[in-house]
């Protein structure tokens, strides 16, 4: 009872954060996740919870998502997903969490000195998405990963939020199937899934709520700044 309790009031207070910047709540609810529940579980357990809240963002955020960019996306990323399945042996790549956040870091300094990456082309969110298909299989938390190409000069940060919500809700509705055919039983996890699903709900509509306080300049600022600690943080956790 303890250990969910812990886990509802995480997933609360990470989906607000997530509803604010639009991640972070994603990879600190791994982290919490990892520390209180067996290994097998947290992966497949972490995706329901990403789906309820990215899709619950999804919802509030509806009006300003762009399609054009999720339906570049979607396709590639279900062939990642498959792929990744094939592959899938029960072993996590855990060395490749400090490659992510070297490439974060490389894509935010690149980007400072490149006008371009500000506003990459959007066919690139096709490789982009193979990409995340497959890490979603092995590494769970793939937001920091595709965080950088949502930050557009030409996106409103409601539209950021937006757009990398729906995309992320697609990713997480395909793990869905492929863990059930990995062997994995949801059913068996309800009593804690459904709690947790509504505290990530309630704490996407506070995180929306915080949004509409800031302006898009401050937004940016946070949003990078979030995304050099995580970045920091993924580089150190192979060592820690």
């Amino acid at each position: 009872m303890l250990i969910t309790l812990i886990l509802i009031f995480a997933a609360l207070v990470t989906a607000a954060i997530s509803g604010f910047v639009g991640m972070a709540g994603g990879i600190a609810l791994l982290g919490v996740m990892s520390a209180l529940l067996p290994p097998a579980q947290v992966v497949p357990l972490h995706g329901i919870i990403q789906l309820t809240s990215n899709f619950t963002r999804t919802i509030v955020f509806l009006r300003h998502v762009i399609w054009r960019i999720f339906l570049i996306y979607a396709a590639p990323v279900t062939v990642g997903v498959w792929a990744a399945t094939q592959i899938w042996s029960g072993d996590k790549l855990g060395w490749f969490k400090p490659v992510i956040g070297i490439f974060i870091l490389s894509f935010l300094l690149w980007r400072r000195f490149s006008p371009s990456l500000r506003n990459v082309p959007l066919w690139v969110y096709a490789p982009l998405g193979a990409a995340v298909g497959v890490l979603s299989i092995f590494v769970g938390a793939t937001g920091p990963f595709i965080a950088p190409f949502f930050l557009r000069d030409d996106m409103e940060k409601e539209q950021v939020i937006a757009t990398k919500a729906v995309c992320q809700s697609w990713n997480h509705i395909l793990k869905i199937p492929a863990f059930i055919a990995l062997g994995f039983d949801y059913v068996a996890h309800w009593e804690l899934l459904l709690p947790l699903a509504v505290a990530v709900m309630i704490g996407t509509v506070i995180g929306k709520k915080l949004l509409g306080k800031i302006s898009r300049e401050v937004f940016a600022i946070i949003y990078q700044s979030i995304l050099v600690l995580i970045a920091v943080y993924l580089i150190v956790s192979l060592v820690v």
